[in-house]
């Protein structure tokens, strides 16, 4: 499959996808800019989230289950009602933006690297040489757990800090996304020319 039919696939799997109400909102904009450029095509994003995870054991994501997610900051409460459909041991997660952008070569993609780091991205590289998948990302993370066997842990001024630390790290990444758009914004003839 050649680039254009290869971005063309994956921007109607994207379509299907906003239709579906499966592309966070905050995102869209910088996935439409993206996009809009002829040498990339994003391939799966996340303009960053918190959600409460019950799992088994450590690392077992097969079998976690999401008690809840969001995409905005969230008051501590929030957590406290998700924590009540835990059974296994429940982690408070704060997962920074993540976009995934195949590119048409190595110099859009290295382009795209550089525009990114200088927007705060500090993570941020090849994770596939098939299709040049460049992996934009940061470290605005943060793991707690806060249930055992379905039973609160931690205290509730705990859940109270935790909520205003994951809050902070969610608004710092997406600032940075604007940035990062805001760069691409200003970057975008000399990205159309590549």
């Amino acid at each position: 499959m050649n680039w254009n039919e290869f971005k063309r696939s994956k921007l109607e799997r994207l379509e299907k996808a906003k239709e579906r109400k499966e592309v966070d909102e905050d995102i869209i904009p910088l996935l439409d800019l993206i996009n809009s450029l002829d040498c990339f095509v994003t391939t799966s994003s996340c303009s960053g989230r918190i959600v409460v995870l019950d799992v088994p054991k450590i690392g077992d994501k097969l079998n976690a289950k999401f008690l809840d997610k969001w995409h905005q900051p969230i008051d501590w409460k929030e957590i406290v009602k998700a924590l009540e459909g835990s059974i296994r041991t429940a982690w408070l997660i704060s997962d920074p933006p993540i976009i995934h952008v195949a590119c048409r070569d190595l110099e859009c993609a290295k382009a795209l690297m550089k525009i990114a780091n200088d927007s705060g991205f500090r993570r941020c590289g090849l994770i596939s040489l098939t299709r040049l998948v460049v992996e934009i990302t940061s470290f605005e993370r943060l793991e707690a757990p806060l249930a055992v066997d379905g039973r609160i842990v931690v205290s509730e001024e705990y859940i109270r800090l935790l909520a205003d630390f994951a809050n902070e790290k969610l608004l710092r990444g997406k600032e940075k996304l604007e940035r990062f758009k805001a760069k691409l914004l200003d970057h975008r003839s000399f990205l159309q020319a590549l």
